[in-house]
């Protein structure tokens, strides 16, 4: 008998059944979307268990409540994600009302939703005719002063290598002759520099002249540069060493330069320039402390320049700009709305009347910018006054003409620009417009220079007091000038922006130097740090970052490479200022304070975590402290790395839109977060790109056609993102926008197998398991493994778009390229080709066997080459994510949760032992030693390796897709690793689908919960059906549950929407499996007469072994 206390879940048809959590796009109510029919989605709520939909209805209009767009009217159909919005085309700059009911499947409506609404943003150029793209006007002819001229400069070699600029326009442009003594014997290396590549154009040996290395280096040398028409002539020491004739630049500035990687340094006494009308163009004079340069630091009346330094003449770099209009909004009218609607070439910030507009930083953010540059739309109702008003903006270079990937600067443009429409909508229906334009003022502003790699330096004493408020005076400001229009290539922006997220608070500060305070926020994050300073007028703070520490307690930095990673402030007055800035981003845990009296308060020190900012969705925790913090380490990561674009190594000179780690990872990011909007955004940049043979780059957006080359696992991504992010959400809307390009790409891949069916094409400089540890693997089987997964992708692409003829040649291809790897690559006793753990990974992780005998003899060869590593791994990138689900394919998941577990090196719980909080790049990154890893390319935040998360959040937090976005979901919780518990949640598109399970006693108890419209398969681990209880009762007589099968030590159940609570019962257990052997006995009893039936005495055996 069971307890009178066991009640039913609730099942009357009386049970509230409501539409909640309504989407457009993805998104909650967005602001400034495009004009393309949106997809419309919403969640259901029943407190009825197994309930589902059956019917819904729209309506749209242009009030709340209303139905004048658009009235789908009652539509049979259980779908509520990626509905289409069939009504007329939208119109720019205007918002959409709209709700949802639904019908259950007992027939009740639903009430009708809370409004939602979604507002288009400006459509077309034609819709920002009149708004002009604006600048700061070019400065006065300096430049053009510097055109032929004698440079002479006293300075010491201080160590390896010491550049001097000549004739450079900028720090990107110019000559650099390097004076090098790493080498047998002094070199003088002349170079070109263009758009931040240098090329090296000769090579001069000072040793025929006299010149050593030791002699270099001891003492004060004094070099002259005679620089005219196309020659220069150099000079050392009185001794012409070398004389160069080139035309690529004409006029430009001196300058030095040193790079951090071979600890290069050197110091500047004196440098005069002369004109060759006779004129001083510069004569330095450092005793009083003044740096005409743009880097290096004054001591002892000398200018020192060490670390990755490019120290130009002053007159290069302006301060960034400020633009200024002045309006009043129209006399005896009431405001009912407001836009700006706004874009720029670079970065801007907008304000009105001195607030600051919008709540996101570094718009527009970064796109293929020659394809398509961002619009964003800004809701400015609240911040108008009635009469006199004004608009401002700052802006920076940015990504357009700031430093990306390794230190390339310019590579879409030299000049940052703003284009606004202001629209002002009355009470009475008038409009007035306020548009970017030659009324405009601008000069210049306390931002002296801000790059995103760099960093930002704020005089506060250059900021125009009240610039962006009524009244102020700007009579000495110029008019604006403006651009070429790039109007044409203008987009609403379609996902959430870079936002600040949070806010964390420093724990700790060190004084590893005299006066140098280091502070520890305890997480690795991306973004800025908001200080608390106190200093005098004139002073100037110097900020640096890092994301660890050197065994001294000073900043690690040489894994930065050529990223400055500085911020200075300067004060305007004495006193207490809070800085945080605007125009940069950094990666790092630990700030670094210089040049205060006092070192700030730990009150005084934050981090303030930027990211794009993407609702999050799922969680993973367990009994197990180290597992937990890795996962912990996995979301920080990409946090950190989803940042305008899916990026990289966010603290030294790369953070570009590496194509293959996005596809590795995208599948563990949809469980952290909800990416459609931001991977569908970047996926229109992934199509923009794409060669006309159908193949990718390697990064996108893609600089001037920097790294070009793709290859196996990189260029994929054109089919695994659209693939991943359909499976997780089930919107097909991103298989229809990209399927074009997908076939497209696939039919690449096709044609570089040939008919054999194998690919060991597509090679490039990251050919083969990128960073795995000494274990590499036949390309063919890279390219071959991933011909196949594509063409299986393909198939279930084309099947859920309705090309059933395309499906079919796909599947039938899959299946053709899994029997040629296998003749190929593997070996009748289940030798995968080169014994590589991804060999192995790939083979069985993706299925590439066909033969169960085979797969079965290739996990055992998988399990002896593991073995040989005593269970560590070995991959690569490519392999990573399949090692875990290879060993669960082939029934080890003992030896998953063993490698996954390790704590030694190499392992992911390696990096957590060694105080990680983000995921490294490398599995090196720091050895064992406590030594840091290769210099050249070291991250510690990277989350490549993270994609381990999609094997965790399936078996450990036990939840995954059977069908698209959910609809049918697995709740299979592995059980091991001395685990004693383990819960996942998931916010699908259906609402929180979830388990938490837990073991002791041996006993096993399984909540669960599905969302309404779903089903579910619950594998509870059970010796018998019999065994499972739910909600107390045997689960066979639990109202809403449904037993399927047995399955690898589980009874498997089916569910629908509810909270359900699964036990094993070994009582019931007992009597359960009592009664199903006693129906063997009957079964057997039955069957005594048949042909071929075993006697009744082996039979009874096994009957009374069951027993």
């Amino acid at each position: 008998m069971l307890p009178a206390s066991v009640s039913s879940a609730a099942s009357g048809s009386d049970a509230p059944f409501t539409v909640k959590a309504l989407t457009t796009n993805g998104r909650v109510n967005p602001l400034g979307i495009g004009g393309e029919d949106p997809v419309l989605g919403w969640q259901l709520a029943s407190a009825r268990r197994a309930t589902s939909q059956k019917a819904y209805e729209i309506q749209v209009g242009r009030r709340p409540g209303s139905a004048d767009v658009w009235s789908s009217g009652k539509v049979e159909s259980g779908r509520q994600v990626g509905v289409r919005y069939e009504g007329p085309g939208l119109e720019a700059g205007t918002r959409y009302f709209w709700r949802v009911r639904a019908w259950d499947d007992k027939g009740a409506a639903s009430p009708w939703s809370a409004t939602a609404y979604f507002e288009t943003g400006l459509l077309n150029s034609g819709d920002w005719d009149g708004a002009q793209w604006i600048t700061r006007p070019a400065a006065p002819g300096e430049l053009d002063k510097w055109t032929d001229y004698t440079a002479t400069v006293d300075f010491k070699l201080d160590s390896a290598a010491f550049g001097m600029f000549l004739r450079a326009p900028d720090a990107s442009n110019g000559y650099m002759w390097q004076f090098n003594v790493t080498g047998s014997t002094p070199m003088l290396r002349l170079h070109k520099q263009v758009k931040g590549t240098y090329t090296v154009v000769q090579q001069v040996d000072l040793a025929p002249y006299g010149f050593t290395n030791a002699g270099l280096l001891d003492g004060r040398h004094t070099v002259r540069y005679d620089v005219a028409g196309t020659t220069i002539k150099t000079t050392l020491d009185g001794k012409p060493v070398s004389t160069l004739i080139d035309s690529t630049f004409t006029k430009g500035y001196i300058g030095f330069r040193t790079h951090a990687c071979c600890g290069e340094r050197g110091t500047v006494y004196d440098a005069v320039v002369t004109g060759a009308d006779g004129g001083t163009l510069l004569d330095t004079d450092f005793a009083s402390a003044r740096n005409p340069f743009t880097g290096g630091d004054i001591a002892d009346s000398a200018l020192v320049v060490s670390g990755t330094t490019d120290a130009l003449y002053g007159p290069a770099a302006r301060p960034l700009p400020l633009l200024r209009k002045d309006f009043a909004t129209e006399p005896g009218k009431k405001v009912a709305s407001a836009r700006v609607y706004a874009s720029a070439l670079g970065l801007y910030e907008l304000e009105i009347n001195g607030k600051r507009v919008g709540d996101q930083v570094l718009a527009p953010g970064w796109t293929n910018y020659h394809k398509r540059i961002q619009s964003q739309t800004y809701d400015v109702t609240k911040l108008l006054d009635g009469g006199d008003n004004v608009l401002g903006a700052s802006l920076a270079e940015g990504w357009w003409a700031g430093k990306v990937g390794l230190g390339w600067s310019r590579q879409y443009g030299d000049t940052p620009a703003l284009v606004a429409k202001m629209r002002i909508t009355y009470t009475d229906g008038s409009v007035q417009w306020i548009a970017t334009d030659g009324s405009w003022k601008a000069s210049e502003g306390p931002y002296a220079k801000a790059d995103l790699q760099d960093g930002e330096t704020y005089d506060a004493r250059l900021e125009p007091s009240g610039w962006s408020r009524p009244g102020f005076d700007d009579a000495t400001w110029e008019p604006a000038a403006s651009l070429e229009s790039r109007t044409a290539l203008l987009v609403p922006q379609s996902d959430e922006p870079v936002r600040r997220t949070q806010v964390l608070q420093a724990r700790k500060m060190t004084e590893p130097t005299t006066g140098t305070y280091v502070y520890d926020l305890g997480q690795n994050m991306v973004g800025v740090s908001r200080l608390t300073l106190t200093g005098s007028a004139g002073q100037t703070v110097k900020i640096r970052y890092a994301e660890v520490l050197n065994k001294n307690g000073t900043l690690y930095t040489d894994n930065f490479r050529s990223a400055k990673v500085t911020d200075r402030y300067t004060f305007a007055e004495t006193g207490t200022v809070t800085y945080e800035p605007t125009f940069t981003q950094h990666g790092f845990r630990y700030i670094e304070i210089t040049g205060v009296d006092e070192p700030p308060a730990l009150s005084d020190v934050k981090g303030v975590v930027w990211g794009s900012d993407l609702p999050s969705t799922g969680t993973l925790k367990t009994s197990d402290g180290m597992l937990n913090q890795l996962v912990s380490n996995i979301s920080w990561s990409q946090r950190g790395n989803f940042l305008s674009i899916p990026t990289d190594t966010p603290a030294r000179d790369e953070r570009l839109g590496w194509t293959g780690d996005i596809s590795l990872f995208a599948p563990t990011a949809n469980y952290l977060v909800d990416t459609r909007a931001f991977l569908s955004h970047w996926m229109a940049d992934v199509r923009n790109s794409q060669y006309a043979n159908g193949d990718l780059p390697a990064v996108v957006p893609t600089p001037q056609g920097q790294f070009g080359e793709s290859g196996v696992g990189w260029s994929d991504v054109m089919i695994t993102v659209p693939y991943s992010v359909w499976r997780s959400y089930g919107d097909t809307r991103i298989l229809r926008e990209n399927y074009p390009a997908m076939r497209k790409f696939f039919q690449f891949v096709r044609d570089s197998a040939g008919p054999d069916l194998l690919e060991p094409g597509r090679t490039t400089f990251f050919t083969n398991d990128w960073l795995h540890l000494d274990d590499p693997t036949e390309q063919g089987i890279l390219g071959t493994a991933y011909y196949a997964e594509n063409a299986r992708m393909m198939a279930e692409v084309a099947k859920a778009l309705g090309d059933e003829t395309a499906a079919s040649d796909y599947s039938k291809l899959s299946a053709d390229i899994r029997d040629a790897f296998t003749q190929a690559y593997v070996a009748a006793d289940g030798t995968v080709k080169n014994n590589s753990q991804t060999g192995y990974a790939l083979a069985l992780g993706m299925d590439l066997i066909p033969d169960p005998a085979l797969v079965e003899k290739a996990g055992s060869k998988f399990v002896a080459k593991l073995a040989l590593t005593d269970y560590h791994l070995r991959t690569g990138f490519i392999g990573t994510p399949l090692l875990l689900p290879a060993l669960s394919k082939i029934g080890r998941d003992d030896l998953a949760y063993k490698m996954l577990l390790h704590k030694d090196y190499p392992s992911w719980g390696y990096e957590v032992a060694g105080g990680a909080t983000t995921m490294w790049e490398r599995w090196n990154s720091i050895m064992p030693d406590g030594s840091f890893g290769p210099v050249d390319m070291n991250s510690f935040n990277h989350y490549a390796y993270g994609a381990v998360g999609d094997w965790m959040f399936q078996n450990i937090g036990g939840l995954s897709a059977i069908e698209p976005g959910y609809k049918r979901s697995r709740i299979a919780p592995a059980l091991g690793g001395n685990l004693t518990e383990g819960s996942g949640t998931l916010k699908t598109v259906y609402g929180l689908l979830s388990s938490k399970w837990s073991t002791g006693n041996g006993a096993i108890d399984l909540k669960v919960t599905v969302p309404v419209n779903t089903v579910a398969e619950v594998h509870v681990p059970a010796r018998t059906r019999s065994a499972v209880t739910e909600g107390g009762r045997p689960a066979d007589a639990a109202k809403g549950v449904r037993f399927l099968r047995m399955e690898d030590g589980a009874a498997v159940f089916e569910v629908g929407s509810g909270s359900y609570s699964f036990g094993v019962d070994t009582a019931f257990g007992g009597l359960g499996e009592a009664e199903d052997a006693a129906g063997e006995l009957r079964d057997l009893v039955s069957g005594l007469d048949a042909p071929g039936a075993w006697t009744a005495s082996e039979k009874a055996r096994q009957v009374e072994k069951g027993l």
